[in-house]
Protein backbone atom coordinates (compact mmCIF):
# COMPACT_ATOMS: atom_id res chain seq x y z
CA UNK A 1 0.00 0.00 0.00
CA UNK A 2 2.62 2.13 -0.55
CA UNK A 3 1.72 5.46 -2.24
CA UNK A 4 1.84 5.25 -6.21
CA UNK A 5 4.24 8.33 -7.24
CA UNK A 6 3.15 10.80 -8.66
CA UNK A 7 5.07 10.98 -11.97
CA UNK A 8 2.90 7.68 -12.98
CA UNK A 9 0.19 8.42 -15.73
CA UNK A 10 -3.05 8.99 -14.33
CA UNK A 11 -4.25 6.00 -16.60
CA UNK A 12 -1.74 4.24 -14.49
CA UNK A 13 -1.89 5.28 -10.95
CA UNK A 14 -6.01 4.35 -11.45
CA UNK A 15 -4.71 0.77 -12.66
CA UNK A 16 -2.57 0.23 -9.66
CA UNK A 17 -5.36 1.83 -6.95
CA UNK A 18 -7.98 -0.51 -8.41
CA UNK A 19 -5.99 -3.40 -7.94
CA UNK A 20 -4.52 -2.19 -4.29
CA UNK A 21 -8.22 -1.74 -3.76
CA UNK A 22 -9.09 -5.11 -4.73
CA UNK A 23 -6.83 -6.94 -2.70
CA UNK A 24 -7.58 -5.27 0.16
CA UNK A 25 -11.37 -6.15 -0.66
CA UNK A 26 -10.09 -9.76 -0.64
CA UNK A 27 -8.54 -9.59 2.58
CA UNK A 28 -11.86 -8.55 4.41
CA UNK A 29 -10.53 -4.96 4.63
CA UNK A 30 -14.06 -3.47 3.97
CA UNK A 31 -15.76 -6.41 6.04
CA UNK A 32 -19.33 -5.83 7.39
CA UNK A 33 -19.27 -8.01 10.26
CA UNK A 34 -16.80 -5.30 11.83
CA UNK A 35 -17.76 -3.28 14.81
CA UNK A 36 -16.33 -0.60 16.87
CA UNK A 37 -17.57 0.59 19.85
CA UNK A 38 -16.80 4.15 19.44
CA UNK A 39 -19.45 7.01 20.10
CA UNK A 40 -18.34 8.69 16.92
CA UNK A 41 -20.33 11.54 15.24
CA UNK A 42 -20.04 11.58 11.61
CA UNK A 43 -20.47 14.41 9.08
CA UNK A 44 -21.53 14.03 4.93
CA UNK A 45 -23.43 15.79 2.51
CA UNK A 46 -22.28 17.15 -0.91
CA UNK A 47 -19.37 19.08 -1.08
CA UNK A 48 -19.78 22.86 -0.46
CA UNK A 49 -22.90 22.34 1.19
CA UNK A 50 -21.69 23.48 4.69
CA UNK A 51 -20.11 20.59 6.05
CA UNK A 52 -16.40 22.20 7.06
CA UNK A 53 -17.78 25.10 8.89
CA UNK A 54 -20.14 22.51 10.71
CA UNK A 55 -17.42 20.46 11.99
CA UNK A 56 -15.39 23.59 13.04
CA UNK A 57 -18.27 24.73 15.23
CA UNK A 58 -18.19 20.71 16.24
CA UNK A 59 -14.51 21.25 16.97
CA UNK A 60 -14.92 24.01 19.38
CA UNK A 61 -16.44 21.81 21.51
CA UNK A 62 -14.61 20.18 24.84
CA UNK A 63 -15.32 17.02 24.47
CA UNK A 64 -15.36 16.90 20.51
CA UNK A 65 -12.27 16.82 17.66
CA UNK A 66 -12.63 16.59 14.11
CA UNK A 67 -9.10 17.15 12.23
CA UNK A 68 -8.76 17.41 8.66
CA UNK A 69 -10.88 14.61 6.29
CA UNK A 70 -9.70 11.36 6.07
CA UNK A 71 -11.61 9.92 3.07
CA UNK A 72 -12.06 6.80 5.08
CA UNK A 73 -15.54 5.40 4.19
CA UNK A 74 -16.89 7.17 1.17
CA UNK A 75 -13.89 6.40 -1.20
CA UNK A 76 -11.57 3.13 -1.53
CA UNK A 77 -8.86 2.78 0.98
CA UNK A 78 -5.95 5.56 0.53
CA UNK A 79 -2.90 6.05 2.99
CA UNK A 80 -2.36 9.35 1.11
CA UNK A 81 -5.20 10.81 1.35
CA UNK A 82 -4.47 10.69 5.12
CA UNK A 83 -0.75 11.82 5.11
CA UNK A 84 -0.77 15.06 4.10
CA UNK A 85 -3.74 16.74 5.14
CA UNK A 86 -2.99 15.53 8.47
CA UNK A 87 0.67 15.80 8.51
CA UNK A 88 1.22 11.72 9.08
CA UNK A 89 4.68 10.52 7.61
CA UNK A 90 3.08 7.87 5.36
CA UNK A 91 5.79 4.89 6.99
CA UNK A 92 4.11 5.78 9.91
CA UNK A 93 0.37 5.45 8.80
CA UNK A 94 1.76 2.05 6.89
CA UNK A 95 2.43 0.26 10.13
CA UNK A 96 -0.91 1.40 11.78
CA UNK A 97 -2.30 -0.58 8.47
CA UNK A 98 -0.45 -3.92 8.62
CA UNK A 99 -1.23 -4.29 12.20
CA UNK A 100 -4.74 -3.78 11.16
CA UNK A 101 -7.52 -6.50 10.19
CA UNK A 102 -9.85 -4.12 8.73
CA UNK A 103 -10.56 -0.69 7.95
CA UNK A 104 -12.55 -0.42 11.47
CA UNK A 105 -9.81 -1.33 13.34
CA UNK A 106 -7.62 0.84 11.68
CA UNK A 107 -9.76 3.96 12.12
CA UNK A 108 -10.06 2.90 15.63
CA UNK A 109 -6.44 3.29 16.27
CA UNK A 110 -6.56 6.57 14.40
CA UNK A 111 -9.29 8.03 16.12
CA UNK A 112 -7.87 6.60 19.83
CA UNK A 113 -4.25 8.27 19.44
CA UNK A 114 -5.84 11.74 17.82
CA UNK A 115 -8.23 11.70 20.61
CA UNK A 116 -5.45 11.16 22.66
CA UNK A 117 -3.20 13.99 21.30
CA UNK A 118 -5.98 16.49 21.33
CA UNK A 119 -7.19 15.16 25.14
CA UNK A 120 -10.55 15.29 24.07
CA UNK A 121 -13.23 12.06 24.10
CA UNK A 122 -14.95 12.12 21.13
CA UNK A 123 -14.30 11.61 16.91
CA UNK A 124 -15.82 13.84 14.23
CA UNK A 125 -15.15 12.54 11.21
CA UNK A 126 -16.22 15.11 8.19
CA UNK A 127 -15.46 13.72 4.92
CA UNK A 128 -18.78 14.81 2.40
CA UNK A 129 -17.90 11.54 0.42
CA UNK A 130 -18.82 10.26 3.97
CA UNK A 131 -22.59 10.73 3.12
CA UNK A 132 -22.40 7.59 -0.03
CA UNK A 133 -21.37 5.04 2.87
CA UNK A 134 -23.91 6.03 5.76
CA UNK A 135 -25.43 2.75 5.95
CA UNK A 136 -22.04 1.08 6.56
CA UNK A 137 -21.30 3.62 8.74
CA UNK A 138 -24.35 2.55 11.18
CA UNK A 139 -23.53 -0.87 11.09
CA UNK A 140 -19.59 -0.59 11.82
CA UNK A 141 -20.45 2.57 14.29
CA UNK A 142 -23.25 0.73 16.23
CA UNK A 143 -23.36 3.62 18.96
CA UNK A 144 -22.06 6.40 16.24
CA UNK A 145 -24.49 8.83 14.92
CA UNK A 146 -24.63 10.57 11.50
CA UNK A 147 -25.11 13.98 10.77
CA UNK A 148 -26.21 15.13 6.92
CA UNK A 149 -25.63 18.86 6.00
CA UNK A 150 -27.92 19.98 3.07
CA UNK A 151 -27.78 23.30 1.27
CA UNK A 152 -29.37 25.21 -1.66
CA UNK A 153 -28.28 23.06 -4.53
CA UNK A 154 -28.18 26.64 -6.69
CA UNK A 155 -25.56 27.73 -4.52
CA UNK A 156 -23.76 24.42 -3.89
CA UNK A 157 -23.33 24.45 -8.36
CA UNK A 158 -21.87 27.61 -7.90
CA UNK A 159 -19.12 26.73 -5.24
CA UNK A 160 -18.93 23.11 -6.94
CA UNK A 161 -17.78 24.49 -10.30
CA UNK A 162 -14.49 25.56 -9.23
CA UNK A 163 -13.84 23.16 -6.97
CA UNK A 164 -11.45 21.57 -5.32
CA UNK A 165 -8.93 24.00 -5.23
CA UNK A 166 -6.67 21.87 -3.69
CA UNK A 167 -5.23 18.39 -3.99
CA UNK A 168 -3.09 15.90 -2.41
CA UNK A 169 -0.55 15.36 -5.47
CA UNK A 170 2.89 13.51 -4.35
CA UNK A 171 2.24 13.43 -1.14
CA UNK A 172 1.61 17.39 -0.84
CA UNK A 173 -1.18 19.96 -0.72
CA UNK A 174 -0.97 21.37 -4.37
CA UNK A 175 -3.36 24.49 -5.54
CA UNK A 176 -5.38 23.45 -8.52
CA UNK A 177 -7.40 25.25 -11.31
CA UNK A 178 -10.79 23.28 -11.52
CA UNK A 179 -13.60 24.18 -13.58
CA UNK A 180 -16.68 22.06 -13.79
CA UNK A 181 -19.69 22.54 -15.76
CA UNK A 182 -23.23 23.39 -13.87
CA UNK A 183 -24.50 19.87 -15.05
CA UNK A 184 -21.73 17.86 -13.64
CA UNK A 185 -21.91 19.81 -10.15
CA UNK A 186 -25.66 19.29 -10.50
CA UNK A 187 -25.77 15.61 -10.75
CA UNK A 188 -23.51 15.48 -7.67
CA UNK A 189 -25.89 17.60 -5.78
CA UNK A 190 -28.77 14.92 -6.78
CA UNK A 191 -26.74 12.29 -6.32
CA UNK A 192 -24.93 13.20 -3.15
CA UNK A 193 -28.31 14.56 -1.51
CA UNK A 194 -30.98 12.37 -2.23
CA UNK A 195 -28.45 9.45 -0.44
CA UNK A 196 -28.20 11.37 2.58
CA UNK A 197 -32.16 11.83 2.50
CA UNK A 198 -32.67 8.00 2.19
CA UNK A 199 -31.66 7.95 6.13
CA UNK A 200 -33.27 11.14 7.35
CA UNK A 201 -35.68 9.11 9.51
CA UNK A 202 -33.29 6.97 10.49
CA UNK A 203 -32.75 7.27 14.48
CA UNK A 204 -29.37 7.97 14.57
CA UNK A 205 -28.91 10.50 11.83
CA UNK A 206 -30.00 14.18 11.94
CA UNK A 207 -30.45 16.17 8.91
CA UNK A 208 -29.12 20.23 9.11
CA UNK A 209 -29.58 22.91 6.70
CA UNK A 210 -26.60 25.59 6.15
CA UNK A 211 -29.26 27.75 5.60
CA UNK A 212 -30.46 27.21 9.53
CA UNK A 213 -26.92 26.78 10.61
CA UNK A 214 -25.90 30.56 9.22
CA UNK A 215 -28.75 32.37 9.87
CA UNK A 216 -28.49 31.06 13.44
CA UNK A 217 -25.94 28.87 14.70
CA UNK A 218 -26.55 28.95 18.52
CA UNK A 219 -30.06 26.97 17.73
CA UNK A 220 -28.62 24.27 15.30
CA UNK A 221 -25.75 23.72 17.33
CA UNK A 222 -28.26 23.65 20.62
CA UNK A 223 -30.28 20.89 18.10
CA UNK A 224 -27.19 19.18 17.43
CA UNK A 225 -26.00 18.74 20.82
CA UNK A 226 -29.32 17.39 22.00
CA UNK A 227 -29.26 14.91 19.16
CA UNK A 228 -25.43 13.51 19.89
CA UNK A 229 -25.95 13.74 23.71
CA UNK A 230 -23.70 16.70 24.97
CA UNK A 231 -23.88 19.88 26.95
CA UNK A 232 -24.05 23.01 24.31
CA UNK A 233 -21.13 24.71 24.84
CA UNK A 234 -21.05 28.24 24.18
CA UNK A 235 -17.65 28.73 22.86
CA UNK A 236 -19.18 26.71 20.00
CA UNK A 237 -19.72 30.30 18.78
CA UNK A 238 -16.78 32.09 19.16
CA UNK A 239 -14.04 31.46 15.97
CA UNK A 240 -10.65 30.66 17.43
CA UNK A 241 -8.90 30.15 14.36
CA UNK A 242 -5.79 27.68 15.08
CA UNK A 243 -2.17 28.59 14.31
CA UNK A 244 -1.14 25.02 14.84
CA UNK A 245 -3.44 23.28 12.88
CA UNK A 246 -2.79 20.38 11.11
CA UNK A 247 -1.55 21.19 7.28
CA UNK A 248 -5.65 20.47 5.76
CA UNK A 249 -7.39 21.25 8.71
CA UNK A 250 -9.53 23.40 6.63
CA UNK A 251 -8.45 22.04 3.07
CA UNK A 252 -10.15 23.92 0.30
CA UNK A 253 -11.90 26.37 2.98
CA UNK A 254 -9.86 28.72 4.81
CA UNK A 255 -12.00 30.29 5.94
CA UNK A 256 -14.06 27.96 8.06
CA UNK A 257 -12.37 28.70 11.04
CA UNK A 258 -13.60 32.58 11.02
CA UNK A 259 -16.46 34.42 11.54
CA UNK A 260 -20.04 32.62 10.81
CA UNK A 261 -21.33 34.56 7.33
CA UNK A 262 -24.69 33.98 5.80
CA UNK A 263 -23.12 36.22 2.79
CA UNK A 264 -22.80 33.11 0.34
CA UNK A 265 -26.65 32.20 0.67
CA UNK A 266 -28.86 32.99 -2.59
CA UNK A 267 -25.27 33.73 -4.58
CA UNK A 268 -26.92 31.61 -7.46
CA UNK A 269 -29.10 35.18 -7.87
CA UNK A 270 -26.30 36.60 -9.45
CA UNK A 271 -24.02 33.41 -10.68
CA UNK A 272 -25.90 31.56 -12.67
CA UNK A 273 -27.13 32.31 -16.28
CA UNK A 274 -30.26 31.86 -17.50
CA UNK A 275 -28.96 28.89 -20.06
CA UNK A 276 -27.10 27.44 -16.43
CA UNK A 277 -30.44 27.81 -14.68
CA UNK A 278 -32.11 25.53 -17.48
CA UNK A 279 -29.65 23.12 -16.82
CA UNK A 280 -29.80 22.86 -13.60
CA UNK A 281 -34.00 22.47 -13.93
CA UNK A 282 -33.70 19.57 -16.20
CA UNK A 283 -31.24 17.66 -14.02
CA UNK A 284 -32.23 18.46 -10.19
CA UNK A 285 -34.82 20.82 -10.28
CA UNK A 286 -37.58 18.22 -8.79
CA UNK A 287 -35.33 17.83 -5.81
CA UNK A 288 -35.36 21.50 -4.88
CA UNK A 289 -38.73 21.93 -5.05
CA UNK A 290 -38.95 18.58 -2.59
CA UNK A 291 -36.68 19.99 -0.32
CA UNK A 292 -38.79 23.19 -0.16
CA UNK A 293 -35.95 25.92 -1.53
CA UNK A 294 -38.40 26.91 -4.62
CA UNK A 295 -42.64 26.38 -4.91
CA UNK A 296 -41.59 25.89 -9.00
CA UNK A 297 -39.13 26.73 -11.11
CA UNK A 298 -40.11 30.03 -12.01
CA UNK A 299 -36.91 30.82 -10.30
CA UNK A 300 -35.08 30.19 -13.41
CA UNK A 301 -36.89 32.89 -15.18
CA UNK A 302 -35.53 35.78 -13.01
CA UNK A 303 -33.51 38.38 -13.40
CA UNK A 304 -29.81 38.06 -12.80
CA UNK A 305 -27.27 35.91 -13.62
CA UNK A 306 -24.64 37.90 -15.46
CA UNK A 307 -21.82 37.41 -13.07
CA UNK A 308 -21.16 33.54 -13.44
Amino acid sequence: MSEIPVKLSRRLRKRLHLRADARLKASGWYDLSSRSEMDAVFVGGCGRSGTTLFKELLNRHSRFACGPETSLYGLPFRLENIAAPWGIPMAELEVMRARSGSLVAFADEFAGAFLAAESKARWVEKTPNNVRAIERLLTWYPNGRFIHVVRDGRDVVCSLRHHPKERVRGGKIVPVRVTNPVGLSARRWLSDTMRGLAFRQHPRCLEVRYESLVADPEREMHRVCDFVGEAFEAGMMTATPDAAARPGQNMNNDRAAGPISSGSVGRWVSDLRPEERATFVDIAGELLIALGYAPDHSWAEMGGGSNA
